[in-house]
């Protein structure tokens, strides 16, 4: 028997139908989903498209049904258990789909690219838990446009209609330095060690910063405010850089604990007591913080609840698919080890 080996029908994806199509695969969808702004020639080169290949689009309930959840991120490392701070994410949404009777999908993804995640191309996911510190509008928005229901973590963009999920950063930032402040930290006052304002987590966490210094009558000198990625040896760097200072900080407010873990490590390397000489607090509260020398003080945000929280937004967002947009922000709490102090008189 001549010519190739023909798909088999259904088995195609939407995905696939776009590109025959030379369209979107948002377009694509719409096709299918009936919308109006849809001209009459593109939905006719779809249609066409998803005939040749043998597409046979899902029902919207059997989609709904699947009983799949991807959970996509952009951070290389999300998915690995040694993570300090992602493991426990991914657990307590784990934990959630288990009590639910759902599974769950894993995937890195590069927003940047022309790529949708591969869950969403083959139309394998009920729903998309995603996790950017730094979110890509119109990636988001191509994702929506798949027809994909989507729970943002850690990060909010009002103008897509999904629900968010993050840490009150923005008060953790504020507890973190009013701490430091209320101990006596004010002439200097408190440095920080924070990240890239496009990080939306870091960007909260020092305006939290700023409003306590701002309720004290404080202001901080640009040399007092460090950028890092996160990282304990970026923390490292900027701590030596600021002891290195004509009138060097007493106390420092780490916005993440690797990052103080790093100034922890930069300060015993030049003979200075921790909290004698300077006190150092971080974020995060990851279990290293607690076996750390000294033991240290952080801000506590729960980790496994934010990701249980989005497994049960987006599940709610599923069913009822025309709720209003929320914007949720979970508690965060000091928690006093012994890595603060009052200064040294």
């Amino acid at each position: 028997m001549g010519g190739s080996m023909g798909r088999v029908p259904g088995r195609a994806t939407l995905k696939e139908v776009a590109d025959r199509a030379g369209v979107s695969i948002g377009t694509a969808s719409a096709v299918f989903s009936g919308k109006s702004w849809v001209s009459p020639d593109t939905g006719s080169a779809v249609r066409r498209a998803a005939e040749d290949l043998g597409y046979r689009p899902r029902a919207r309930r059997a989609v709904r049904e699947s009983g799949l959840i991807g959970f996509v991120s952009s951070v290389s490392d999300m998915f690995s258990p040694s993570n300090p701070y992602y493991a426990p994410v991914l657990s307590g949404a784990q934990q959630a789909c288990a009590e639910l009777g759902l599974s769950m999908t894993y995937e890195v993804v590069h927003p940047g690219g022309d790529r949708l995640p591969l869950c969403v191309e083959r139309e394998q996911v009920s729903g998309l838990l995603v996790l950017s510190f730094a979110p890509d509008r119109d990636y988001l928005r191509r994702i929506l446009d798949a027809g994909v229901t989507c729970v943002l973590l850690e990060h909010a963009v009002e103008e897509l209609p999904v629900d968010h999920i993050r840490h009150d950063d923005e008060t953790g930032g504020y507890l973190a330095t009013r701490h430091l402040l209320e101990l006596g930290h004010t002439d200097p006052p408190p440095a920080v060690i924070t990240a890239d304002d496009r990080i939306v987590p870091a960007a909260r966490r020092l305006a939290g910063y700023r409003r306590a210094l701002a309720e004290h009558g404080l202001r901080v000198p640009s040399s007092y405010v460090r950028r890092s990625d996160f990282s304990s040896a970026l923390g490292y760097e900027q701590m030596a850089a600021l002891l290195a200072l004509p009138k060097p900080p007493t106390a420092v407010f780490c916005a993440n604990d690797e990052s103080a873990l790093g100034a922890l490590d930069a300060l015993r390397d030049r003979g200075l007591s921790v909290p004698g000489d300077v006190s150092v607090i971080g974020y995060d509260d990851v279990a290293m913080s607690a076996h750390a020398s000294p033991p240290l003080t952080t801000i506590a945000a729960d980790k496994e609840l934010l990701g249980a929280q989005a497994v049960w937004h987006l599940v709610q967002r599923i069913q009822r698919p025309g709720m209003t947009s929320r914007d949720t922000k979970l508690a965060v709490r000091l928690v006093r080890r012994r890595s603060t102090a009052e200064p040294a008189a």
